[in-house]
């Protein structure tokens, strides 16, 4: 079984100049007890449902991926935030780089892979480009059923589908409300093969649910692996949660507003997007939960070593003390080279060394030279990226930011500083019932030439 440890030396007064007191610590570990406690109430009660995904039954995902197999030379994944991200960082973690460029065979007759995301019309436009509608499965995926960047994407797909196939409905999966919403109705209606997101899982939680895990399996991924990885969380991983979101909130209480998620290997990068949501959308709120003004929230930024070193280091190291940084390391990699370097003298040094031996002193090497500058960072330590250790990140990182808001007296499940913008472009597209928004819009949206070069 794979694992994923703490190290959280360099947070703390023994070995950093300022760092976390034990006290200070324990006072959060109190919040954290609080919060997780709340959480275990919210999910027995059925409010909040993503700890209960590792019991999801996965016979029909099976069943549904294994008659298909060999059928499709490309997905295309339509859907957006908690919708795509989660996806997107599995396969990029999970699937070899430059997957798509691999031929069908090299692929073990497994598609291919494009995300229809943003309304970007130059990317939907090569996406489309590069697919023959009657090789492509097209993967729907928003919880509402009403998205407007998912269908406004899906329409123009669907388009796509309808000029080529005879049949374009047997081309598409959805993934949905379980009951209600007007995708799940037009699914319906055309007989689509359809997949339920649970009620009590919201968006940015659901890389566990058929959001994710059906894309997955399409893609030749061990989901019973994931699965397992995540419930060994849930089940065995009470203190770890305890521990990291405890000290989270010993840095958010001290004013550092900067939370930098910094994994050491490219396998990771997207990993850092959907964290990024996941902690914004959780934790940026106006209102406690009791209606008192707050305005909690720190920034999350991402960075992937050793990259990073070139580029962000420098203001880590000698900028503003805002930040905490969390680093990965790896334990191990899936493949590695040694490095040949006897071309020239100067770099002699380097042979008998590995790439990924490289990749973890540069690790060590950057946390050494933070510390010393008194800036602080924690590492999560993975055996290696897999199927189970990746189900284990993102259960980890879903279970620490919950009870880390729940332990700032906040919601972390909702997210209602989105709803204006979209109301207001709605307005402007002429949706009706938001006739007003669209008169506010016109009356307020208003600029200066002055101010404009």
């Amino acid at each position: 079984m794979s694992y994923i440890k703490l190290d959280y030396n360099y947070t703390m007064s023994e070995f950093l100049e300022n760092g976390l007191t034990d006290e200070e610590l324990e006072a959060s570990n109190d919040a954290a007890k609080k919060g997780l406690s709340d959480f275990i109430t919210l999910s027995e009660e059925s409010e909040v449902g993503f700890s209960n995904l590792p019991e999801f039954d996965l016979s029909q995902i099976k069943k549904t991926v294994k008659a298909s197999k060999g059928q499709y030379n490309d997905l295309i994944i339509v859907g957006i935030g908690g919708s795509s991200l989660g996806v997107e960082a599995v396969t990029n973690a999970l699937l070899p780089h430059g997957y798509n460029a691999l031929s069908f065979g090299e692929r073990g007759c497994l598609p291919r892979v494009w995300f229809a995301d943003n309304v970007d019309p130059h990317k939907l436009y090569w996406i489309l480009k590069k697919c023959e509608a009657e090789d492509t499965l097209v993967c729907v995926i928003t919880k509402s059923g009403s998205t407007v960047e998912t269908i406004s994407n899906f329409s123009i797909i669907y388009k796509w589908l309808n000029e080529n196939l005879k049949d374009p409905f047997s081309h598409i999966y959805v993934i949905t409300d379980p009951e209600k919403g007007p995708l799940r109705e037009f699914a319906e209606m055309h007989n689509i093969k359809t997949f339920s997101i649970p009620s009590n899982v919201g968006g940015r939680f659901s890389v566990l649910s058929p959001v994710g895990i059906v894309p997955a399996a399409l893609l030749g991924l061990d989901i019973d692996r994931m699965m397992e990885g995540a419930e060994e969380i849930v089940k065995s991983e009470k203190e770890k949660i305890l521990h990291l979101s405890a000290i989270y909130l010993s840095f958010i209480k001290r004013g550092l507003n900067i939370n930098v998620m910094m994994p050491y290997t490219s396998r990771l990068k997207s990993f850092c997007e959907w964290f990024s949501q996941l902690w914004s959308e959780s934790l940026g709120k106006r209102y406690t939960k009791d209606g008192s003004e707050i305005h909690a929230g720190t920034t999350p930024v991402g960075a992937v070593g050793a990259n990073d070193q070139h580029s962000q280091l420098q203001l880590y190291k000698e900028g503003p003390s805002d930040k905490l940084i969390t680093f990965v390391e790896l334990g191990s990699h899936d493949f590695d080279a040694e490095i040949q370097a006897g071309f020239h003298p100067e770099f002699s040094y380097l042979t008998g060394h590995s790439l990924g031996q490289l990749m973890n002193y540069e690790l060590h090497a950057t946390e050494l030279s933070l510390r010393k500058a008194g800036k602080p960072s924690l590492k999560l330590v993975m055996d290696g990226v897999d199927e189970c250790s990746v189900g284990k990140l993102f259960m980890l990182m879903q279970y620490v930011v919950a009870v880390t808001g729940l332990s700032m007296d906040i919601n972390p499940f909702d997210q209602p500083g989105v709803e204006e913008g979209k109301h207001f472009a709605y307005g402007m597209l002429g949706r009706e019932g938001f006739e007003e928004k669209k008169k506010e819009f016109d009356d307020q949206y208003i600029k200066s030439d002055e101010y404009i070069l």
